[in-house]
C-alpha cells in the first residue's frame, strides 16, 4: 500500500455525487482532526490522467468540515470496473462535482440516499453492462455475427470493395479449415450480442533475420460505434496476444482517410516509417 504525499483533498475528483447524512454523522463522531492515525486512507486511482477517489467520499467531506485540507491517501491497487467509474465521474462533472468540497452541499438524508444514489448506480450499472465492449477471438462459430457486422458496415458507409455473396461466405468458412491460415489472427469486439468491430493480423516468419513479425491487415469499427474505445480494445488485445507469442513488431499500412490517420497517430509506442506498396501477384 503506497501512501500519496503529493495530493490534497482539493486535487481529487469524486466518483459519487451524494453523501449520506447518517454515515457522515457516524464518521464525525469518531474523527479527531488532531489525530489521524486511525483515519483509513482514501483510495485513489488515475483515470484519464486525473486522480479519482474510488471510495472514502464521506470521510473526505467529514475531514473538510473539520477544517482539514489533507488526509491520508493511498493508490488503489484493486482491479476496478473502469467503465462504471468513468460513467460516475462523467455524471459528477456534469453536475459540477469536481472536488470533495463540492460534495458539502450534496448531503442528503438516510431515506433519500438509496433513492437518489443507490438506484442511480443500479440503473447506470445496467446501462454500462449493456454497452460494455468485450473482445474475443474470431472462430468459425462467429461467422454469422461477422456477416451481420459486414452488412451493417455497408449500411452505414457504402464504399467497401467486396460483395457479401455465396462465394465470399464459402471462402471465409473454408479459411478456418485451411492450414495456410494457421498464422492468421482475428478478434471481434462485441457490444451486447452484436459485433461492432474487428481486427485481423497475420504472423510473418522470416529467414531474413530469424524473427517473427506481424502484419496488421485490417481494423474497423462501425461508424455509429466509434469513439467508445472499441478500436483501442481490439488493438490492445492483439498486442497482448502477440506479446504472448514473443512477437515484438506489428507492421501496419495506414489508411488514407483522416479518421484512420488520427487513430494511428495516437497509437502508443509507434512511429510512421516506410510507405506501403501493394504488389499484385499474377
Amino acid at each position: 500500500m503506497m501512501l500519496i504525499h503529493e495530493l490534497n483533498l482539493k486535487d481529487l475528483q469524486p466518483s459519487q455525487f451524494y453523501i449520506s447524512e447518517k454515515k457522515l454523522k457516524d464518521i464525525e463522531a469518531w474523527l479527531n482532526p488532531a489525530e489521524l492515525s486511525c483515519f483509513e486512507p482514501i483510495p485513489v486511482k488515475l483515470l484519464d490522467g486525473r486522480p479519482v477517489m474510488t471510495d472514502g467520499h464521506t470521510r473526505a467531506v467529514a475531514a473538510l468540515r473539520a477544517g482539514l485540507e489533507a488526509v491520508p491517501l493511498v493508490w488503489d491497487e484493486d482491479e476496478l470496473s473502469w467503465d462504471m467509474y468513468r460513467a460516475c465521474v462523467a455524471a459528477c462533472r456534469e453536475q459540477g462535482i469536481e472536488s470533495p468540497r463540492d460534495l458539502m452541499t450534496r448531503i442528503i438524508s438516510e431515506e433519500e440516499y438509496p433513492e437518489k444514489w443507490d438506484k442511480w448506480c443500479d440503473r447506470m450499472q445496467a446501462e454500462v453492462d449493456r454497452n460494455r465492449i468485450i473482445v474475443k477471438p474470431y472462430t468459425e462459430q462467429e461467422i454469422p455475427d461477422v456477416l451481420a457486422f459486414e452488412r451493417a458496415l455497408r449500411a452505414e458507409e457504402d464504399f467497401w470493395g467486396w460483395e457479401i455473396d455465396a462465394a465470399y461466405i464459402k471462402s471465409v468458412t473454408a479459411s478456418f479449415h485451411d492450414e495456410r491460415f494457421s498464422n492468421a489472427l482475428s478478434f471481434l469486439a462485441y457490444q451486447g450480442e452484436r459485433v461492432i468491430g474487428r481486427i485481423d493480423a497475420v504472423l510473418i516468419p522470416s529467414h531474413f533475420d530469424g524473427s517473427v513479425k506481424a502484419y496488421l491487415d485490417w481494423i474497423c469499427v462501425l461508424k455509429s460505434c466509434r469513439h467508445q474505445g472499441a478500436a483501442q480494445k481490439l488493438l490492445s488485445t492483439l498486442r497482448e496476444d502477440l506479446k504472448d507469442r514473443h512477437v515484438d513488431t506489428l507492421i501496419a499500412l495506414t489508411a488514407s482517410n483522416e479518421e484512420a490517420q488520427r487513430f494511428y497517430h495516437a497509437v502508443p509506442d509507434s512511429e510512421m516509417r516506410d510507405i506501403g506498396i501493394w504488389i499484385d501477384i499474377k
